[in-house]
């Protein structure tokens, strides 16, 4: 009798050690499909903040050879998160654009509104200004001819790439945008953006990030003029087929970037205009795929941009 009983009690004790066994390897299991799901929930949304590019390559024609520095024609890289570089802030240079954005409020100046239309200026102008974008852009100086001008442009340039993605070749190196400007000398700068980013799910982490772009300009060179160029719309058709491209995702970008605009005292141009019909959409006979320009509507934006400066002497 005394034997079953040791026999019972170690058969007990095995059971015990057994289902504890059991619950320990349970508990582990259950937290490795946790980070698992958690892994691919992080990927999916990097995933779809660099969304594939909208541009078409060999669709956009082009009658001048191609911008210097621009590598087109690679890959998208997917899924990096978008690294901003550290700068050591000037305190001295800080506090002259402060003041040059102060005395623009003194005067008057409503950066809430888009630049209002002005004397038209020559080609020269852009001699000292810098354009920043994507395909569009770089469009715009192949179709126009402004080789006067610094284009640091590439074909599916975001928001978040313009910091990490070397496409800019300068100085025997390869370069992001945002390295490559670092080593330029400019007084003005045109940015748009927004066209590919449709596709990102969370409108805040465009405007955030649009916003360091024009900080880090800042920090580069505190006295140079910023254009936030309005985003063109597409073609009705475009609008109505494509998977993430919609007039109305534009329209909210664009909602958002005119505050923007208002809140980093930079000015908006409202470029749209130059470009789209009475509906709103970009006119059928405007892009060849229905979202880059032809070199008539380039043209037409070029002298948009030249009757619509914020032309200050003080800088």
């Amino acid at each position: 009798m005394q034997r079953d009983r040791r026999y019972g009690s170690l058969y007990n004790r095995t059971r015990k050690r057994r289902r504890n066994k059991w619950h320990r390897r349970s508990l582990i299991a259950a937290a490795a499909i946790a980070g698992i799901l958690a892994a691919v929930y992080t990927f999916r949304l990097q995933d779809v903040a660099n969304a594939a590019d909208v541009e078409e390559g060999s669709n956009q024609t082009t009658e001048v050879p191609a911008v210097t520095g621009s590598t087109e024609g690679e890959a998208e890289d997917a899924g990096k998160k978008p690294e901003v570089p550290e700068i050591m802030e000037s305190v001295d240079e800080k506090e002259e654009d402060d003041a040059v954005r102060q005395e623009d409020e003194e005067n008057g100046y409503d950066y809430a509104r888009p630049v209002p239309e002005s004397d038209s200026v020559s080609n020269a102008y852009f001699d000292d200004a810098v354009f920043i974008g994507n395909s569009r852009t770089e469009g715009l100086i192949l179709n126009t001819g402004l080789s006067n001008a610094t284009a640091y442009t590439y074909k599916g340039l975001m928001v978040d790439t313009v910091f990490t993605k070397p496409v800019i070749y300068k100085d025997g190196e390869k370069l992001s945008v945002m390295e490559a400007l670092k080593r330029t000398d400019f007084k003005k700068v045109y940015l748009m953006f927004g066209i590919n980013e449709t596709g990102w799910k969370y409108e805040e982490v465009f405007i955030r990030q649009y916003g360091k772009i024009i900080d880090e300009i800042r920090e580069i060179n505190p006295g140079a003029e910023i254009y936030i160029q309005e985003i063109f719309p597409v073609t009705k058709e475009v609008s109505e087929t494509h998977s993430y491209v919609k007039n109305e995702k534009i329209e909210e970008y664009n909602t958002l970037l005119r505050k923007l605009a208002e809140e980093k005292q930079v000015y908006y141009v409202d470029t749209a205009n130059a470009v789209a019909g009475s509906d709103g959409c970009l006119p059928g006979e405007a892009a060849v795929d229905g979202i880059h320009l032809k070199k008539a509507y380039c043209e037409k934006w070029l002298e948009y941009l030249k009757t619509h400066t914020a032309v200050d002497e003080r800088r």
